[in-house]
């Protein structure tokens, strides 16, 4: 808990020392302070899992001030840990060009943006968490609105900062709800009071909740802020939004929604649900996009909708008192989180890289950057591979374990979760699918070929050793997660099998090095063994391409059907991802429903209803005292009834 009181007290220095230190200095102190804080909240995260929980208060009858670090606190604290350690590191470089000024701004905000993540995930007390809620938005507010150089900031910031108030007001009610139940605001308390609520009482609260949380990782239809904000925050400080302040949607879903008692069936399967389809939207619409940042945000909606059905079939688990079952989703969401966290986050950073090395990030604009931009273009591989879920990277890991979870479905006996978990398991592995289209698009048009414009023509290597070394270090990350899952989960161990309430963690991990299902007897895998069979076939094909000779090769023109070979003969990223959208048309013409026009459709009446209201607001003293007297005479007419009353 010291360390974790250290790691908020180093984000609000660094805040501060951001905002009233002139020039790059500010910058500098920012990112400085931002990476000492992450140091101190992944020790403190390590000492968390291991000891179990520590708890806090000032007073918190009268201040409200009461934290808690338990297993589950501290897992979410070691991955915004890492991912905030990873941008102190890349921003103690160059300042970005998508930086405002003098980068100042982007520092302390994203100070303040780990401060309120911690706080978050930190409090004990519902009008604590509310306040870190709130701080947390008003956070991204003015990281969009203030520390970018994105023509669309104002707009950006106003489109988040107006979901994410809504989702807040969802948050508020249903806390609330529960704490005036509970007679308490202690978060475990009101949590237990779920257990005495009706069952239609109960429901509106969990729905209410999966609305609040669901914004801020992008359920439908409540994605639409993140292409926006994404692209107009600085790429250093979006990096830090996308792979850890993210997450504090889904520490929300694992403190109040899975740990909430008697949950409904049917609101497990229509997590499920909403989680599938949100993956499936997310990446189709992430496929037809022409630039990296959207969509890197639009990858995200997918990998929220991943994790969001692996907590679903915990929701559905938890209905069924299969504690086991229980475990091993909640497992899966865990290692899917991490895996999204790293290698979001490092994708963000190599896409400021390309952006200052090229000045554009649209794929019609880019190419040819492997030979210019190695370690860049590296990095961008390992990424589009772990989101693509291609082994033996993190996100292949985190998705076989959701995967696994949906195809347990006839544990269930029950034949509406037979149906939603098969349903979902097909809709999530054509996600997949998708996906592997998407990021190859996003590696072999964006990085590989020949450069299309003077702005791929002119990218330079990447000069900088602390964004080097922030990229590689991003890279080791992901490769990580990825082969050593079953040591993540040995570290998660007592956060998962607190929430479950058996030992799930033995039972998936028990037979070294395989990583199984908590079920005996069903399928295993090796993510270290499958990393070491990888590289030693790579090993393998290379000796024999150096140890036996091959015909001499001859050069020639490049066959163009006739034409002369130019850069405009490569494919686009529109080219390339025609044949998709073509297949997902569908898919394609539902986006209206979930994007702007949709809330546009939907605010308008009230803005209708608002204008009127504005009509009477004429400033004429005549007009308000007819008002009054029109109000005294209604009154005075219904005065029987309401009198009855």
């Amino acid at each position: 808990m010291t360390l974790a009181l250290l790691a908020l007290a180093l984000c609000a220095l660094g805040t501060l020392l951001s905002v009233v230190t002139p020039a790059a200095i500010g910058r500098a102190c920012g990112f400085l302070l931002l990476g000492a804080a992450a140091v101190a909240t992944l020790s403190a995260s390590l000492s968390g899992l291991a000891s179990g929980a520590q708890r806090i208060g000032f007073d918190p009858a009268r201040t409200h001030v009461a934290l808690r670090l338990d297993p589950t606190a501290a897992f979410y604290l070691g991955v915004l840990g890492v991912v905030a350690l990873l941008v102190a590191i890349y921003g103690l470089g160059p300042r970005a060009s998508d930086e405002r000024r003098t980068g100042r701004t982007a520092a302390a905000s994203a100070c303040a943006i780990l401060l309120a993540s911690l706080l978050a995930c930190l409090a004990n007390d519902v009008l604590l968490f509310i306040f870190a809620w709130e701080l947390l938005a008003l956070a991204f507010y003015w990281a969009i609105a203030y520390s970018g150089t994105d023509a669309d900031s104002p707009s950006s910031a106003y489109i988040t900062i107006v979901v994410t108030h809504v989702a807040g007001a969802c948050i508020v009610a249903a806390l609330l709800w529960l704490a005036h139940a509970a007679g308490s605001f202690d978060v475990d308390a009101i949590v237990n009071a779920g257990s005495g609520a009706r069952p239609a009482g109960g429901g509106v609260v969990l729905v209410l909740l999966l609305i609040g949380f669901g914004a801020k990782f992008g359920v439908l239809p409540l994605q639409v802020w993140l292409p926006y904000g994404y692209r107009s925050a600085p790429s250093v400080v979006a990096a830090l939004m996308a792979g850890g302040a993210l997450n504090v949607g889904f520490y929300g879903v694992t403190r109040f929604i899975v740990g909430f008692p008697n949950v409904p069936l049917w609101f497990g399967i229509l997590t499920i649900v909403l989680g599938a389809v949100t993956a499936f939207f997310g990446i189709a619409w992430a496929s037809a996009q022409r630039d990296m940042r959207r969509l890197a945000a639009y990858s995200s909606v997918e990998n929220g909708g991943i994790i969001l059905a692996a907590f679903g079939v915990a929701l559905a688990g938890n209905a069924l008192h299969d504690h086991l079952l229980v475990g091993f989703a909640v497992a899966a969401a865990f290692v899917q989180i991490a895996a999204h966290a790293v290698a979001k986050s490092t994708l963000f950073l190599s896409i400021e890289s390309i952006a200052d090395a090229c000045g554009t990030t649209s794929f019609d604009a880019l190419g040819g950057l492997a030979r210019r931009m190695p370690i860049v273009s590296a990095v961008v591989l390992l990424c589009g591979m772990s989101l693509a879920a291609l082994p033996p990277l993190a996100g292949f890991a985190g998705e076989w374990l959701v995967l696994e979870s949906l195809m347990q479905a006839f544990r269930t006996a029950n034949v509406a979760c037979e149906v939603a978990f098969a349903l979902a398991g097909a809709i999530i592995g054509v996600a997949a699918g998708i996906a592997v289209v998407t990021f190859t698009k996003f590696v072999g048009i964006g990085i590989l070929g020949a450069a299309r414009t003077g702005q791929g023509h002119g990218a330079e290597p990447l000069r900088s050793p602390w964004r080097g070394a922030a990229l590689v270090l991003g890279g080791f990350a992901i490769i990580a997660v990825g082969v050593f899952a079953a040591e993540l989960l040995r570290i998660a161990g007592p956060s998962i099998d607190g929430i479950s309430g058996a030992a799930a963690t033995q039972a998936m991990i028990g037979t070294f090095p395989l990583v199984q299902p908590t079920f005996g007897g069903f399928s295993s895998i090796s993510p270290s063994g499958l990393g070491i069979v990888l590289c030693g076939f790579t090993l393998l094909f290379w000796i024999i391409a150096r140890v036996f000779s091959r015909p001499r090769g001859r050069a020639a023109a490049v066959w163009t059907s006739g034409e002369p070979y130019a850069a405009w003969t490569q494919y686009t990223g529109t080219g390339y991802a025609n044949p998709t959208r073509v297949i997902l048309d569908a898919g394609m013409r539902v986006r209206p429903f979930f994007e702007l026009p949709f809330y546009r459709a939907l605010t308008a009446p009230l803005l209708a209803l608002a204008g009127l209201v504005r009509a009477t607001q004429s400033g004429v003293i005549a007009a308000y005292l007819s008002y009054i007297l029109a109000f005294t005479i209604i009154m005075l007419l219904l005065f029987p009834s309401i009198r009855h009353w």
